[in-house]
């Protein structure tokens, strides 16, 4: 009995996140595509290609507001069930408010684990294509604008990496080139040149200096006229690709590339708040549920209306929340963890005290 009623409750909460999920998804995107409807017309855009833009933008639609897709369908399919009294049934029967918000929770559990993935493996990559459709056919921008790139960044292997000043697509050379490997934390070797230029089959450093270190030899020094980098595989091409921002890297991605920025000496203080907000965001969806179990549960006036509307009050005040605390981490106004974790910590601290004097 208790596993059916679990899945009645599941049932009824995945049906209304589905409705939530769909409803909200189209009225974003549909906003969206008014806002290009002109760059659609003015670019003779393809359908094809609007569709598949809007299929990579719905993946952001996920990402971004996921939290608040969970907290709305908990309260409406909790409200239908308090409004129907099916609640109050379930409590007489022996079933705490704890006993049924399990299900829920473990859900919403499940689904923080799944943004985190999806946020670190399939987004990324899904939302530079994404960009590259915007600029180039909705926007119908030149790629030639992209023909120079500065400040370029490159992971070869864990622990191996090299920067770019500057580098010209075109003519296949880039300037200041810097490459770093790690053994253990420790620097092992810095490679630095003034040219970087590729001949057709593999890169070329030019006019540089190699440096080796080790506990058994101390440091050894090289000049060098040109050095082979075989190392390197991406072709020229490839450096005008961009990265995207660090709110559009993959946890890994992006904590390599604080480690970098941290070496070189490089600020790294917004891209230290965004590595900890891509832990602290996808655990928002447990906070909002928890904080809204007991709101939901209990029947009040105007029914699904105000549970809607309850909803929307929460998420703003947890985004607004959650913006003006980033922004102060940008800032240095407050530390970092604050910043990512502090709304998320007061949400846990309402929830807990919504639960404990919920009527059980």
């Amino acid at each position: 009995m208790i596993k059916k009623l679990d899945r009645y409750l599941l049932s009824q909460f995945f049906l209304a996140l589905l409705v939530v999920t769909i409803a909200i998804g189209l009225t974003i995107i549909v906003i969206n595509a008014v806002e290009e409807l002109r760059d659609f017309i003015d670019n003779d855009v393809p359908f094809i290609s609007i569709l598949e833009y809007y299929v990579y933008f719905g993946g952001w639609v996920i990402k971004s507001f996921l939290p608040m897709f969970v907290l709305l369908a908990l309260l409406f399919s909790l409200s239908m069930l308090a409004r129907k009294n099916e609640i109050l049934a379930m409590k007489a029967s022996g079933l705490s408010l704890y006993r049924l918000s399990l299900p829920f929770l473990a859900v919403a559990v499940l689904a923080s684990v799944g943004h985190f993935y999806y946020n670190e493996f399939i987004f990324p990559s899904a939302n530079k294509r994404r960009v590259e459709i915007k600029e180039f056919t909705i926007e119908n921008r030149s790629r030639a604008h992209t023909a120079r790139v500065s400040n370029i960044y490159r992971q070869i292997a864990p622990g191996y990496f090299y920067v770019l000043g500057s580098f010209n697509v075109a003519r296949k050379e880039g300037t200041d080139i810097k490459v770093y490997r790690t053994e253990k934390n420790h620097l092992s070797q810095i490679i630095t040149a003034n040219k970087l230029i590729y001949d057709g089959f593999c890169w070329l450093a030019v006019d540089g200096v190699e440096r080796s270190f080790t506990t058994r030899v101390g440091e050894t020094y090289n000049e060098f006229d040109t050095l082979v980098l075989a190392d390197i595989e991406e072709e020229p091409d490839d450096f005008a690709r961009r990265l995207g921002k660090p709110e559009d890297m993959g946890y890994l991605e992006l904590k390599n590339y604080i480690d970098l920025m941290k070496r070189t000496g490089v600020p790294h203080v917004r891209e230290s708040v965004d590595l900890e907000i891509k832990l602290a965001y996808p655990l928002s969806t447990v906070m909002v549920v928890l904080l809204c179990i007991p709101f939901a549960s209990n029947p009040r006036r105007g029914g699904i209306a105000v549970s809607v509307a309850s909803g929307a009050i929460i998420s703003l005040i947890y985004f607004v929340l959650f913006r003006t605390l980033q922004s102060a981490g940008y800032n240095e106004r407050i530390p970092k963890e604050l910043a990512a974790w502090g709304v998320n910590a007061a949400f846990l601290l309402l929830g807990l005290i919504a639960m404990i004097k919920a009527r059980k």
